[in-house]
């Protein structure tokens, strides 16, 4: 949680935290911070500063108002520090691969190494949980991130409903041992519109042609 990377690579040899942002398709990415880079500390709690930060900047969402006050501290915003801090508890940092976090425009996805402890159905239900790092969910705890109910995925998932964005997913790769968290930023009517347009231009197209 704190501390350098060059102490924690002492105990966790392929320690490694990669946050990177894409906005155009031909880069592989056009902004990036690692654990590596030396310029910073690299531990979990310094990534998880900046890489929100860096997220929190980039979420357009509408502002709301509380006790007749403009904040800029939505559910999404919340729901992301959720995503992002369960992503960096239950990581297995004994794992061959890092961490990555990568921001798109229409699209949040989270990464890490290790699976999944419990069932994904039983975590969307938030019913129950089994955090792989007890002590990187106290410290959280301790800063009034997530808390010990179960109930991280299930809110993420309540809040994308809320916003009419397309579902979260939660993919399982048992093949590299990792799970990836993808959280999509965009409307599931409009989607379907577009595909739709897409469609009926093909058909009067092809009716053109004919």
């Amino acid at each position: 949680m704190f501390g350098y990377e060059y102490e924690i690579l002492k105990e966790y040899p392929h320690y490694f935290l990669d946050y990177q942002e894409q906005y155009d398709t031909s880069n592989r990415w056009d902004d990036r911070f690692v654990s590596s880079s030396g310029e910073w500390s690299g531990n979990v709690y310094d990534f998880y500063r900046k890489a929100y930060n860096k997220i929190a900047q980039n979420v357009k969402v509408p502002f709301k108002v509380v006790d007749g006050l403009r904040t800029s501290d939505t559910p999404v915003h919340k729901a992301v520090r959720e995503a992002l801090a369960n992503c960096l508890i239950n990581a297995d940092y004994y794992g061959r691969r890092g961490l990555v976090i990568k921001y798109k425009p229409n699209e949040i996805t989270m990464e890490n190494p290790g699976r999944f402890r419990i069932d994904i159905s039983v975590a969307i239900e938030g019913t129950t949980t089994d955090p792989r790092n007890l002590l990187l969910m106290k410290f959280f705890n301790m800063i009034d991130i997530g808390e010990r109910s179960g109930r991280g995925i299930y809110e993420i998932f309540q809040v994308w409903e809320s916003m009419k964005w397309k579902e979260p997913m939660i993919d399982e790769m048992l093949d590299v041992y990792r799970t990836k968290l993808i959280l999509p930023m965009l409307d599931d009517k409009k989607t379907a519109t577009k595909n739709g347009d897409k469609k009926r231009r093909q058909k009067n197209g092809d009716k053109k042609r004919r």
